[in-house]
């Protein structure tokens, strides 16, 4: 397993409120350091809806937290790629930007915009994820349906 940095894209499990154990997709490391037993201990940031804090603290291990990319494209479930594709998405919009804590951990997170060329490299990677899914039919044909306007469906 790689280790983790801050600004590292993740899944996570966490203890929800309203629905007990659940896995959050695309949350970002906010901190990490060294840890004697387990390599590492990771913070993460959190849905609002978490049971504890916003802010979850764990060991990095596989059963808690992975790196979204941490299974290649071809390897990933259909739940893993669609989460994956719509994050790469919304980075390749215009107006995106990425999570900075410029003064630690600690501090307050800042959104810095992305180049062209990270929009551009995040759209490529979403038609990639968008080529993989359509390998899954049926949560191709949800995923287009969820997001994708009536008069565009066709087009895809």
């Amino acid at each position: 397993m790689r280790k983790f940095k801050s600004g590292d894209r993740v899944s996570a499990l966490y203890l929800s409120k309203k629905h007990g154990t659940c896995l959050a997709m695309n949350r970002y490391v906010i901190h990490a350091e060294d840890h004697p037993t387990y390599g590492q201990k990771v913070w993460v940031e959190l849905p609002p809806e978490n049971g504890r804090d916003n802010i979850l603290s764990t060991h990095a291990h596989p059963d808690f937290i992975n790196h979204m990319d941490a299974d290649p494209v071809e390897r990933q479930t259909p739940g893993t790629l669609i989460a994956n594709l719509n994050w790469h998405l919304s980075m390749a919009a215009p107006d995106s930007t990425r999570p900075t804590w410029p003064t630690g951990w600690v501090g307050s997170r800042t959104e810095v915009p992305l180049s062209e060329d990270q929009r551009a490299a995040h759209a490529s990677q979403a038609a990639r994820h968008l080529q993989e899914l359509r390998f899954w039919p049926r949560e191709f044909a949800s995923w287009k349906a969820a997001v994708t306007p009536e008069h565009l469906r066709d087009s895809l």
